[in-house]
């Protein structure tokens, strides 16, 4: 009996495995918000709301993660001067739990749970303020 719940549990470590992966690569990830903490001013307006502070064409409210099965992963937007400058690097990410590490901000892992991602970063200190953004994404 011992034995057979042993080989369930493995079974069902290694199932539950695959089907977050699948969940990821399976999927698109569009931006849905981003807070910033403090409110922050750009021009006439201060709000915690950063993609109404950067406007609705923005790259940030744009923006989108599309994960590969081989490890490696997409990300951009589709804002009217976004593309620019093509990024042609090779990202990567990889899985621990429910947190998603990519190569390029390996210290800001994103967090999955259900159908959203999510994000949090800092800013470095500017003007004695430090502040922190927290990004969501959705799967579409």
């Amino acid at each position: 009996m011992k034995k057979l719940i042993l080989i369930l549990t493995v079974c069902l470590a290694l199932g539950c495995k695959k089907d977050l992966d699948k969940t990821l690569t399976k999927k698109e990830w569009r931006i849905e918000s981003v807070t910033v903490s403090p409110a922050m001013t750009i021009g006439q307006k201060t709000s915690n709301n950063y993609i109404e502070l950067m406007g609705p064409s923005s790259c940030v409210s744009n923006s989108m993660i599309s994960f590969s099965k081989d490890g490696t992963y997409t990300s951009g937007s589709n804002g009217a001067l976004c593309d620019l400058k093509p990024d042609t690097s090779i990202k990567t990410w990889r899985r621990d739990g429910d947190q998603i590490f990519l190569s390029y901000a390996p210290q800001s892992p994103l967090i999955l749970s259900g159908d959203k991602l999510t994000q949090t970063t800092s800013t470095p200190l500017q003007d004695g303020i430090i502040y922190t953004f927290v990004f969501v994404y959705k799967s579409k």
